[in-house]
Parts: structure tokens; sequence; C-alpha cells
């Protein structure tokens, strides 16, 4: 995406391909194009924001594959920021622009209104419509929580995950309590993603008969909305919890992307990220269970962080049902074996039969 409107003039822009480990020796391949509108908007409206001129060779490197995230360096004064384009083969220039625009808003929002030490997002610096409605923000310091549960498994650095949720759970709590609401809960909204999850799983790796036995685990939960949402209300969520969306420097919480940040149910956030744990502890390990002591301390830290603990009754009540979504969500991740996926959502069926 960015390759189409990089210069090769003024300051030399290369892109650069990332290999997830640490040990790879960097390639850097020059883009090349005729138009040098990025190049200015860099050097004219993003770095002046660091340090003066004049600027030296910048280069951009693409996060992954399968996202339009970039780490742009500029190698003199040593600026680092990240580049995310919204423009996409599947929308529009003006969707994208919606899109940029909203997460840019919604970061301003929190970081004026997350007052607590230790728990910040990024920084957002600039959007452009024009390049492929790009937003600009700052690099986090730290590791991803990513990091943090693969020492756990690898290393049994089980203390620092401890550590590490424990921040995590005072930023959400935090968040959470970000202009409080007193609109009730509904399961309209995890009723219509389920179905859509359902849509896409069917080409892969649900059948029919599959999709027949989650429809109906589901339904109690449908049934019994009244209770289920009588004791919680709606609050300000991050929208996207994945151990890949919060880094982790010292005792501060860093959060990315809030691209999804809408007024919802505290167990989006909650139960999705007991499902990524779920999910890492046993594609990564073999043993789904392992991660049980990690998502208990995660849930009683809130609860503890929010000041309520009686909270943690009535999450730990609908979390079950946030949990089957995250783990449907994570099967339908092309890149994971087929037959794990499908044991993803044998989990799925078992949280919403049975609950916690």
């Amino acid at each position: 995406m960015l390759s189409n409107i990089i210069s090769s003039k003024r300051p030399v822009l290369y892109e650069r391909i990332i290999n997830r480990s640490a040990h790879t020796k960097y390639a850097y391949i020059p883009l090349k194009s005729a138009n040098g509108h990025l190049t200015s908007y860099l050097t004219d409206i993003i770095f002046p924001q660091f340090v003066p001129p004049p600027y030296g060779k910048v280069e951009i490197g693409r996060v992954s594959d399968h996202k339009y995230v970039y780490i742009i360096k500029e190698n003199i004064k040593n600026i680092t920021v990240v580049g995310k384009c919204f423009q996409r083969d599947s929308n529009t220039l003006e969707q994208a622009w919606q899109q940029a625009q909203t997460e840019y808003l919604n970061l301003r929002f929190v970081r004026e209104n997350l007052k607590t030490n230790g728990c910040h997002v990024v920084k957002p610096l600039g959007v452009n419509k024009h390049l492929a409605a790009l937003l600009i923000t700052e690099m986090a310091p730290g590791r991803m929580l990513d990091h943090y549960i693969g020492r756990a498994i690898y290393q049994s650095d089980y203390q620092q995950l401890y550590n590490k949720l424990g921040r995590l759970a005072l930023f959400l709590a935090e968040l959470h309590g970000i202009k409080r609401t007193r609109v009730q809960l509904s399961m309209q909204v995890p009723r219509q993603y389920l179905n859509k999850t359902l849509d896409s799983l069917e080409r892969a790796p649900i059948d029919r008969e599959d999709r027949t036995v989650i429809e109906k685990n589901a339904s109690r939960w449908w049934e019994e909305e009244n209770s289920i949402c009588l004791d919680d209300f709606e609050v300000l969520i991050h929208g996207d919890a994945t151990p890949t969306n919060f880094f982790l420097h010292k005792d501060e919480v860093i959060a990315i992307d809030l691209e999804k940040m809408k007024r919802a149910d505290r167990c989006w956030d909650l139960g999705f990220l007991a499902a990524e744990l779920k999910h890492h502890f046993l594609w990564r390990m073999g043993n789904g269970m392992a991660a049980e002591p990690f998502i208990g301390h995660f849930l009683w830290e809130y609860a503890i962080a929010y000041g309520d603990t009686q909270i943690f009754y009535a999450v730990t009540r609908r979390l079950p049902l946030y949990m089957a979504l995250g783990l449907l969500r994570i099967a339908r991740n092309p890149w994971l074996d087929w037959q794990y996926r499908k044991g993803l959502v044998h989990e799925a069926k078992r949280c919403l039969k049975y609950g916690l």
C-alpha cells in the first residue's frame, strides 16, 4: 500500500522486510515511485513534532504480510513512528478515511481522559486522507503482552506474566471507568457477532452440524438475557483486546489500535483477552488448562482495580460467552493448522454449553 505513494527522491525511502525473529538480519528494498507526498508529509508535518530539520534517510518496514502497518525510521535524528494505512482492496477511500479519523479521535479522547499513572495509549501524530488514509502515531516503548506469554510458556517465567496481567487489568479498569453510563447491557450485539463469525467460519473449519450445535448452545445465553444483563452497564471498551495491542514497559501499559473502541459490555475486552490466553497456552504447549490461573488472576486484579470486587462475580458469569466468541474469532485465522482450528471451535462449544 505505501509502495504506491513513496518517493525515491529527497530522503531515500526503503521498505524493510521484517521477520519476527530477533536474530534475523533485515534486508532493505528500494521503493520506486515518482510521488513525493509521503516524504513531504513526514518531513514537513510529522518529524518536526520531535526535532527540527534537516532529516536524513528514512527506512520503512512493513510489520507483517497481513497488516498494512509500517515502522518508519529516520536515521540521523533517530525518529521512529508507526504508520497504519486504512485503505485496502476491500474498501473505498472514503470508508478508509472515516476509519482513520475514528481511530485518530479515539486516541486523542482516551489520552485526554485517562489520567492514571502508568496507563497510556500511543500519541496520534497525524492523519492524511490522500496517503491511503494514513494514520501516524508514536512508537510504543516496551514489549507486547505476547512476549511475556511466550516467556511464561517457554521459560517458566510465570511471575512476570502475572505482574504484566495485573498492570493490564489496571489499564482496562481505568479505560472502562471513563465517563461511566447507566446504559443497560444487551445480548443483541454478541448475538449478531456470533452469526457473522459463524458465516465466515462455514468456509472452514466448521460444517453445518457444528453451526447447529453452537447456535443451540448459545441459545441459553439469549434466553437468560434479562438475568445476565441486570447487574452491569455499558462501559468504554478497547474493542480489540489481543496480546499484540498492548505494550508493557516497566510498570506502564501502552495500548494501540483503538479503531474498534466503543461502548459495550466490559466482557468484550475481558473475555477476548481470556480467550487469547487460552489459545496461546493451547497452541504453544498443548495445554489450555495451564492458562486458567492467569485468567483468574487477571479477572480478580481487574475487579480490585475497578474498585468493586463484586464485579468479579458478574463478569465471570458472562465471561464464557465472550470467551467463546473470542475463540471462534481466532479460529478464523487461516495460518493456524486446520485441526487446531477445529479444536478451538470445540472449546468454544464447551464454553457456551457449560460456562466456567
